[in-house]
């Protein structure tokens, strides 16, 4: 029996991730896809392979260079990276770690000036990946950009299937959010709370390791507890009173916009790769591109 072919998403974290693995990829026909639960990216997976076209996903954040080398190592596929817009994706993935405890500000995450960030800037060079993935698999990765499936969903889901050639439940699909975003009030309060705890100084060198040299196993405890009650803390932080609120907001609004006018070219690049992928696989847009 010859080997499947497969196909490997590999998304950034925030970016939509979810969405494709629990509405858009078990609604393809024409292929096995493996659910990530309980999916890890190596060698003794391939004995769930029972069909011969095999659709892995796994999101991998800020190790998705070293994701693609590892997927290309154990199963030869062909990448599908998706996409948000720069901001927007920066924006959500700080909020993401803000739930999780951290103090460290939006400034912190990307830093502009010094790449001094908790995640550097050249992880969130999109052009630098689609590189990337090409010289390590001689392959062009499939490019999905969740700004189009909310502007052209049509679009978005022919561009998938035509690049997998495969077809699509269409009835099995949903347009609603698989992960509800929690509000401004319960992650401003939840950084107030951790702050008793953790620093913004401290928690931006806990995770860049810059100038920390006294993180005690009582601060790792005490940040790995509260990582694991965030859950239950953002449930019950909903009904705070608005009075608990101190006036700082939770995204700095004038870097937010610094992010996407530095990144402004390497997304006119990323369209433009996804054009020329549409043009190639005979995929037509209904709308404009939203850029």
């Amino acid at each position: 029996m010859s080997a499947p072919e497969t196909f490997f998403h590999i998304g950034y974290a925030r970016a939509a991730s979810t969405f494709l693995q629990k509405t858009v990829f078990p609604a393809l026909t024409g292929l096995q896809y493996i659910p990530r639960n309980n999916f890890r990216v190596r060698e003794r997976e391939k004995r769930r392979f029972k069909a011969d076209k095999i659709l892995m996903s796994r999101e991998a954040g800020e190790f998705i260079f070293d994701r693609v080398e590892r997927v290309h190592e154990i199963f030869g596929s062909r990448i599908i990276i998706s996409l948000r817009r720069h901001d927007v994706l920066a924006a959500s993935t700080y909020r993401l770690y803000v739930k999780n405890g951290q103090t460290f500000r939006f400034e912190q995450f990307l830093d502009l000036e010094n790449n001094n960030g908790v995640r550097k800037l050249e992880d969130f060079t999109y052009m630098r990946l689609f590189e990337h993935v090409e010289k390590v698999t001689g392959q062009k990765p499939i490019v999905l950009i969740f700004e189009d499936y909310i502007a052209d969903p049509d679009f978005y889901i022919d561009t998938l299937c035509t690049a997998l050639d495969c077809g699509v439940d269409k009835s099995k699909l949903s347009h609603r959010a698989v992960h509800k975003s929690y509000s401004d009030k319960q992650l401003r309060l939840r950084r107030q709370m951790s702050e008793k705890y953790l620093s913004p100084t401290e928690s931006h060198a806990r995770l860049t390791g810059i100038g920390i040299d006294d993180y005690t196993f009582g601060r790792r405890m005490k940040e790995k507890i509260m990582v694991r009650v965030s859950g239950l803390l953002m449930r019950l932080i909903r009904f705070a009173p608005d009075s608990w609120l101190n006036q700082e907001p939770l995204i700095n609004q004038a870097h937010a916009d610094a992010v996407r006018e530095y990144f402004a070219e390497d997304w006119k690049a990323a369209y433009a790769y996804v054009e020329h992928q549409s043009e190639a696989l005979g995929v037509t847009r209904r709308k404009p591109a939203p850029y």
